[in-house]
């Protein structure tokens, strides 16, 4: 099993997993699952930073984390319109949030259906830990749904605590579950200098 950065000829993959992992909640953002699949492909066709694929034969996971200013609001608004688009942007910033300074933000960890519980997500979160030491990042952040067991237990194995739970209609409304957890871990970007 091998971790690299995203290309572009990977985006067809990647929006693939993508969509396969979270089809509940992009229904809920874009309304349109065959959209949401159109856009990603092209998105991640031209924007690979702070990506991630996991393969073993072929790519079997993908992840993506912000550490800045990530362009999807502006991507969104030239393809969908600008209110479309903008609607369609403070949804996906419901769950992941623009950084503050020094933080990141982990958008998410998908892993194709077939392939969970080989260790796939598990080399993504460590290596985006890895890649956001290394920027110097003090703190990574995460938002999980209250019902995913899986998804909080890989969190909490490599050292996140839940900071927070947010219990709102709007979430219920627009991404299929109420209640998330807002989960951090603090970064020893010192550590990462040493090991380079």
């Amino acid at each position: 099993m091998r971790v690299r950065n995203l290309e572009a000829r990977d985006s067809k993959d990647a929006a693939r997993i993508l969509i396969l992992s979270f089809e509940r909640e992009l229904n809920g953002i874009f309304g349109d699952i065959e959209l949401a699949r159109e856009l990603f492909f092209k998105f991640f066709g031209q924007y690979t930073e702070n990506c991630f694929v996991v393969e073993e034969g072929r790519i079997i996971g993908f992840a993506s984390y912000s550490s800045g200013n990530t362009p999807i609001s502006d991507f969104l608004k030239r393809e969908l319109g600008f209110v479309r688009g903008l609607k369609t942007s403070l949804l996906i910033r419901y769950l992941c949030p623009k950084p503050k300074r020094g933080e990141g933000v982990i958008n998410f960890i998908a892993v194709s259906p077939l392939r969970r519980n080989c260790k796939a997500g598990s080399a993504l979160l460590e290596r985006i830990v890895e890649d956001a030491s290394e920027k110097r990042l003090r703190l990574l952040k995460v938002y999980v749904s209250v019902d995913n067991d899986a998804g909080i237990g890989l969190f909490t194995k490599y050292g996140f605590e839940i900071e927070k739970m947010i219990d709102h209609r709007f979430a219920e409304k627009n991404f299929g579950f109420r209640q998330w957890y807002l989960m951090k871990k603090e970064l020893d970007p010192q550590s990462a200098q040493h090991s380079a």
